[in-house]
């Protein structure tokens, strides 16, 4: 089996959207059995939409990765994206999903991992 794998989120540091799809859509048809996708979906950062989309037409099942966008999500004592300090927007960002998930009864954690889980083509989540 062939498998893809690549960050999907556009981090300053990280992420190739672009370079995902290049590789999907350039590739003959059953290139690849599966993709393994990281840190464009989750409760943060949907900026691997596209790529989920691109995988879905062509029937290649993904593996979802990042889903506590670097351990940002399950703790608050993780930093996001592996930076040292966290943007006012992404501190803005948890804690309303923290709030909104509360307000449902659930954990941060258990609504980011039913999230990473919604699109149908997402066959497995990578936790950890």
């Amino acid at each position: 089996e062939i498998g893809l794998g690549m960050n999907t989120n556009v981090e300053e540091h990280m992420g190739a959207p672009d370079q995902v799809l290049r590789l999907l859509r350039r590739a003959p048809a059953r290139t690849f059995d599966s993709a393994l996708l990281a840190g464009g979906w989750n409760l943060l950062s949907q900026t691997g939409w596209e790529c989920l989309l691109e995988c879905q037409r062509r029937d290649i099942p993904v593996y979802n990765a990042g889903v506590f966008a670097s351990g940002f999500l399950a703790s608050n004592k993780k930093p996001y994206a592996y930076v040292d300090e966290v943007s006012s927007q992404r501190l803005s960002q948890r804690k309303k999903w923290l709030e909104l998930a509360h307000d449902g009864g659930y954990s941060l954690p258990a609504v980011a991992i039913a999230f990473a889980a919604l699109p149908t083509i997402v066959t497995k989540l990578v936790i950890g």
